[in-house]
């Protein structure tokens, strides 16, 4: 599958992955390699039922990395089940937020070497979150400047 199409696989409780795509969709101009898939209400058995076709489908295109809301949760485990079948060509990472699905999206893009986004995804993932502190007044830079 070197060379093939890199796709990513959004996974969460509720809706919270169809959020994370229509962020990105709002921030980056395309997403076709993008896909999100909620466990609803509908159950376990369905869920699990839906994913293995949706990985089937996305692991014949090329690899994929699949982005779960929370480890230990029912869409890792089913995702984690997934991924231990085809080990080669699946990456899954837990702990689901907007500045990994950002670079990770971003880079898959360009590149479609799975190691090399998966290391992405979790760097970024980790990066993106922090704290806010209350600013020092002895600081003259501009606050504004240091959103970005």
């Amino acid at each position: 599958m070197n060379g093939a199409r890199m796709n990513i696989l959004l996974v969460s409780h509720g809706k919270l992955c169809e959020g994370m795509l229509d962020a990105f969709g709002m921030l980056v101009s395309s997403c076709e390699n993008i896909s999100a898939f909620s466990l609803s209400e509908s159950g376990v058995g369905d869920f699990r039922i839906r994913l293995e076709a949706k990985v089937a489908e996305l692991t014949d295109e090329g690899d994929l990395l699949i982005l779960a809301d929370l480890k230990g949760g029912t869409p890792y485990n089913e995702s984690y089940a997934c991924f231990l079948k085809d080990p080669e060509h699946i990456r899954l990472a837990a702990g689901l937020n907007l500045p990994m699905v950002l670079e990770a999206g971003i880079a898959a893009m360009d590149s479609s070497d799975l190691d090399a986004i998966y290391k992405t995804a979790l760097e970024a993932g980790a990066f993106g979150v922090q704290g806010t502190e209350t600013p020092d007044e002895s600081d003259t830079s501009n606050q504004e400047d240091d959103l970005f």
